[in-house]
């Protein structure tokens, strides 16, 4: 099981990626219920086209759910830290809107 560690916790797929298991889960369970309803017309079974669209359902999950290193080929670069903002570093508009927010305070 120490195979599958690797897939549980190294979670993340990116923004392309995310669109990529919408595409795909959408056009697996359209696939499946379309077999799942041919195989039920052509054997004239119920059972046959339940179970056919729940495999169907069920590989989706498998390809969809799993982070898979398909979806995260273009991850997000996150900007570093910045320094956090001080009265130096302010521009004149900043100063006047944090001047304005401390004098409500003090006037009561």
């Amino acid at each position: 099981m120490d195979f599958l560690k690797p897939v549980f916790e190294g979670g993340r797929i990116d923004f392309a990626g995310q669109r990529l298991a919408a595409n795909l889960s959408s056009a697996m369970v359209v696939g499946s219920a379309t077999a799942a309803l041919l195989a039920g017309l052509a054997t004239e079974k119920l059972s046959l086209c339940f179970y056919t669209y729940i495999c169907g359902v069920v590989l989706t999950f498998a390809v969809v759910l799993l982070p898979w290193p398909p979806y995260n080929r273009s991850p997000v670069v996150w900007l570093s830290r910045k320094a956090p903002a001080s009265a130096d570093n302010l521009s004149k508009s900043q100063k006047t809107l944090v001047e304005d927010v401390s004098d409500d305070s003090d006037s009561e």
